[in-house]
């Protein structure tokens, strides 16, 4: 019988969200140094940050098509997120990761990811786990990110998983809900009160987690 799949996210779960959040806000830095539109710092860190990237993009690139502009924002972004991990390596989760290593006889490892097809493999070379997942499922830098429609996609591509561990993704836990998945919320960077309240499973720490993937 072939293994059952355990999926994760990387952000908060793996790495502490800084590497991702610090980037962020340094991308914005960068468009507004070239744009001088110093309005569009409103846009750090808001949920729908996106129409920020569009409406700095646009006028950057005013004469390329959305996913040119989309693509080069993030592969800006993706590039920025490599380079903070590398001067960063403090951020790695070890410990969840030695679980994920241990689980690895019993489960398909799948990454579910919003980073980009073009990147993952260089973000999973500088966490140091180039060879830990079976399955990464990202998409291309000239898509824009969508935690809820990556998840329902994985799902139609490659079965239902087991487990869900995610830290930071409210939007496919709520797709997990759905499906009946068991949602494992690894909240050992910080804990969302919207995602506790509608996960499954919460490990606070990564042996938390390890008991939960082994009853």
């Amino acid at each position: 019988m072939e293994k059952p799949i355990l999926a994760t996210n990387i952000d908060g779960f793996l790495i502490k969200h800084a590497a991702f959040i610090e980037p962020h806000k340094a991308w914005f830095d960068r468009v507004i140094r070239l744009t001088g539109d110093k309005s569009l710092e409103k846009w750090k860190g808001r949920k729908d940050y996106f129409t920020g990237v569009d409406i700095a993009m646009a006028k950057i690139m005013p004469e390329a098509s959305d996913e040119k502009r989309t693509k080069q924002a993030r592969d800006w972004y993706q590039q920025d997120v490599i380079d903070y991990i590398n001067i960063h390596p403090e951020l790695i989760y070890k410990k969840a990761i030695e679980v994920l290593k241990k689980a690895k006889s019993r489960f398909i490892l799948a990454l579910v990811t919003v980073n980009t097809k073009e990147h993952i493999k260089q973000i999973l070379e500088a966490v140091g786990i180039s060879d830990l997942y079976d399955i990464v499922y990202a998409i291309p830098a000239s898509e824009k990110p969508d935690k809820a429609s990556l998840f329902k996609n994985f799902v139609q591509e490659y079965g239902e998983p087991k487990y869900y561990i995610a830290a930071r993704s409210k939007e496919a836990f709520e797709e997990c809900l759905k499906l009946g998945t068991l949602c494992i919320y690894a909240c050992w960077d910080e804990f969302d009160r919207k995602i506790g309240n509608i996960a499954r499973e919460k490990a606070r720490t990564p042996q938390e987690m390890e008991l939960v993937i082994s009853r």
